[in-house]
């Protein structure tokens, strides 16, 4: 029978993951809403641009994130002091966001004539330069994001993450009406990134201790913990990358505009469906970021059965993918992108090992087992790359869904294998602490 602390432990992982589940519902709804009328005010041959680039935006995304997010919530979930350590994580932030940004800005015209420029992608080195606005901007939505994962602020997530793509809709919309062309997106993702980081930091104004932010900003022993956390984070953020979106650049450079319009939304739709997922689990697993010998069978138990559900949800939203996916793209897009079902299919075991992947690593980082898990994470990005210069020339997209999907299969079984030791370990461990002091 659980006591009050027990009870309160419930409801209040009951609540974080309620308002977890809101953010992401929020942030599909509004994405696929966005993306759909850009769609149709575009039309096929633009909205295969825009597509295009929004994946070289997502790769350059990961890139600016640079591991130092990630690290950064790992950190501040095991420390009582949260204003300094948000103070350190800021000013490696910062400086590691204006270092990208400028890098992009620097490379933009020698990218875009490597990636399709002028030919057929005639928008593309504008669209470049508005990158690097957009990477600055992006890196500080996603650290605010994860630092209020890692302390826990759910309701400060669910905001930020309706303001975010309320935000990018809004403004991208309000460009296409002035301007129909991909560049007004992209501009609008700038300004959105700007209202951004103003909601960000008016809450941290309000929130935390400001003075002790600044003596965070100083703490270079801090600062340094978490950079070496990060480089590990930094080979994971570029396998994300490359599993989420190489699969979209490569078609934008082996196959056909419209191939690429119908991958990316089935894509994007089958990514998205992962925050589903994501949203029961993250609560959890921040919660299990202190395992000690009294709360292990509590929380070994939590972890199990959180496990079971994200299978279970994972199984069921492939099923609705398949039996109503192409109707709902129809629905939403438009019968011109109709031509989707083999894509679906092909990307059904892409989302479920995914899911299954993604809940496991998520406790390895909480566990300091970045640095094993970076090193199997080569494994996506060798098979992926291979497998789709192999497949895409000849299938297309369905040959993209298919390399997406083979390539997570050996990093999910490690993924597997690896957080069941760390368990075992953990039970090892506390059992010979018990007979240590049975002994005394």
């Amino acid at each position: 029978m659980l006591g009050k602390d027990g009870i309160k432990s419930n409801n209040t992982l009951i609540t974080n993951v309620g308002w977890s589940f809101l953010s992401k519902i929020f942030a599909m709804l509004l994405f696929f809403l966005a993306d759909a009328v850009y769609a149709r005010i575009l039309g096929v041959e633009n909205y295969a641009e825009w597509a295009y680039f929004f994946s070289l935006c997502n790769m350059a995304f990961y890139i600016g994130w640079l591991g130092v997010n990630l690290s950064s919530k790992v950190f501040i979930s095991k420390t009582e002091d949260w204003s300094q350590c948000l103070g350190a994580a800021l000013q490696i932030r910062l400086l590691v966001s204006i270092a990208v940004a400028a890098l992009v800005l620097l490379c933009a015209s020698k990218i875009a004539i490597i990636a399709g420029y002028p030919r057929p992608y005639e928008n593309l080195n504008t669209l470049l330069y508005i990158l690097s606005g957009m990477v600055f901007f992006n890196s500080f939505t996603d650290f605010f994001k994860q630092i209020y994962v890692g302390t826990q602020a759910y309701k400060k997530l669910c905001f930020i993450t309706f303001v975010e793509y309320f935000s990018y809709g809004f403004f991208s919309l309000l460009g296409l009406k002035l301007y129909n062309n991909p560049i007004s997106i992209a501009a609008g993702y700038c300004v959105g990134g700007g209202v951004l980081l103003i909601c960000n930091a008016f809450i941290i104004y309000r929130e935390y201790d400001i003075k002790k932010i600044y003596e965070g900003r100083k703490n270079k022993k801090l600062q340094k913990d978490i950079v070496n956390y990060a480089v590990p984070l930094v080979l994971t953020s570029i396998g994300g990358l490359i599993l989420t979106e190489m699969d979209t650049v490569m078609l934008g450079l082996l196959s056909t505009k419209e191939q690429v319009s119908l991958y990316s939304i089935v894509k994007a739709l089958v990514s998205q469906s992962v925050n589903v997922n994501m949203a029961i689990w993250t609560g959890t697993v921040v919660s299990l970021s202190v395992i000690t010998k009294d709360n292990f069978i509590e929380k070994s138990t939590k972890f199990k059965n959180v496990c079971k559900i994200n299978s279970t949800v994972s199984i069921f939203i492939c099923s609705c993918f398949v039996v109503v996916g192409k109707s709902m793209i129809c629905l939403v897009y438009g019968d011109k992108f109709s031509a989707v079902q083999e894509m679906i299919i092909g990307l059904m075991p892409y989302q479920f090992l995914y899911c299954i992947s993604s809940l496991r690593a998520a406790f390895l980082d909480f566990m300091g087992h970045a640095r094993g898990r970076a090193f199997w994470y080569t494994s996506v990005i060798i098979i992926n790359l291979v497998l789709n210069y192999v497949f895409i020339p000849v299938y297309g997209a369905i040959g993209a869904s298919v390399a997406s999907s083979f390539s997570l299969v050996p990093y999910t079984f490690y993924c597997i294998y690896d957080t069941r030791k760390v368990f075992r370990n953990l039970k090892i461990k506390f059992a010979d602490e018990q007979i240590l002091s049975e002994e005394k």
